[in-house]
């Protein structure tokens, strides 16, 4: 187990997601992804350290492994220190591939072959295979995104949304309230876009971007 997958498994026991992660440990959720993806071939060490403080837990065992350790908890935590983490990763088919056009929505949605294995509580998840680069830097091309569904939306994390006319998007979202929906693009040079609940046919949390390299079987 890498510790990108240590991290992940401690992530996925706490139900974290990488937003979650970010708050707690002030790193960029891009960041975080890049390291528990396996993005991030040598991470910051200071990165882990900051993440190891938000986990309670030895940062050398987060870089080398071995038998998990209780948690440091200090006297002011009301946490209690749980089981070893035993939920493996589990599979999430690819259903598709995403092309984004140069304005930051899908022009078209093809086959896709291929799964992911990753943490999800959604029995309903899925991956979408992205292409195109109107979501760089912070998503790039052949990256993939795991949607679930049933999971709540959480303000400051990315969603996925396809509008009544068609139009499907990956967005931060910022704020959403019985009337709209507030989204940020990922792309600072796309503005930022407030729907109306009228106007989407659904929105569903994203709940991990990967890397090309977690693709397993063929594409």
């Amino acid at each position: 187990m890498s510790i990108g997958e240590r991290i992940g498994a401690e992530m996925a026991a706490r139900g974290w997601s990488e937003g979650e992660m970010a708050r707690r440990t002030g790193l960029k959720q891009p960041t975080v992804h890049r390291i528990v993806a396996g993005e991030s071939k040598s991470p910051k060490r200071e990165n882990i350290e900051k993440i190891a403080k938000a986990l309670r837990l030895p940062s050398k065992w987060l870089w080398d492994g071995g038998p998990r350790p209780e948690s440091s908890l200090n006297d002011e935590s009301n946490v209690v220190s749980g089981p070893p983490i035993t939920t493996p990763a589990r599979r999430i088919d690819i259903m598709g591939t995403a092309q984004m056009g140069p304005d930051g929505h899908w022009v078209g949605l093809e086959d896709a072959g291929g799964f992911v294995e990753t943490w999800s509580r959604d029995s309903d998840a899925y991956a979408l295979l992205l292409r195109g680069d109107s979501m760089a830097p912070a998503i790039r091309s052949g990256w993939i995104a795991v949607c679930e569904p049933n999971h709540r939306l959480v303000p400051g994390e990315y969603v996925m949304v396809t509008t009544t006319d068609g139009q499907s998007m990956v967005k931060e979202l910022l704020f959403h309230n019985e009337k709209e929906v507030s989204l940020m693009s990922i792309n600072a040079a796309y503005e930022r876009r407030t729907v109306p609940w009228t106007e989407i046919e659904t929105i569903h949390y994203v709940g991990a971007i990967l890397g090309p390299s977690k693709v397993l079987g063929r594409i």
